[in-house]
């Protein structure tokens, strides 16, 4: 293996992203899945991400007046609060991150500000 040539050509990829996709691809093996069934996935994701409307920016950040998105939680895993929240307000601003979260979901919030 040439290193010099690998680390040229990986060179966007930082060194931690190189071990997250050696964990994904482990994953994926030790559940027998496939890199096409992911990419299947991803499409598919894509695909119902891009079909929800598009929603303004309702609400900006109290803290620094970004604005901030419409999230919902305690729908998976990754999204627990260990609380009977249902949505969040999240800062777009990477250096900010404020979280408002609500006991109304994303529909209930958006339904009541169409009216």
């Amino acid at each position: 293996m040439n290193i010099e040539k690998f680390e040229k050509d990986m060179a966007a990829f930082s060194f931690g992203r190189h071990q997250d996709v050696l964990t994904y691809l482990n994953q994926l093996e030790f559940f027998g899945w496939t890199i096409e069934d992911a990419k299947e996935w991803i499409d598919g994701k894509r695909k119902e991400l891009t079909s929800r409307p598009v929603q303004a920016a309702v609400f900006k950040c109290p803290d620094c007046q970004s604005p901030m998105q419409l999230l919902k939680v305690n729908i998976s895993p990754a999204t627990q609060t260990n609380d009977s929240s249902k949505s969040v307000w999240l800062c777009t601003n990477k250096k900010c991150m404020n979280a408002i979260y609500n006991n109304k979901s994303v529909e209930e919030i958006l339904k009541k500000k169409g009216k």
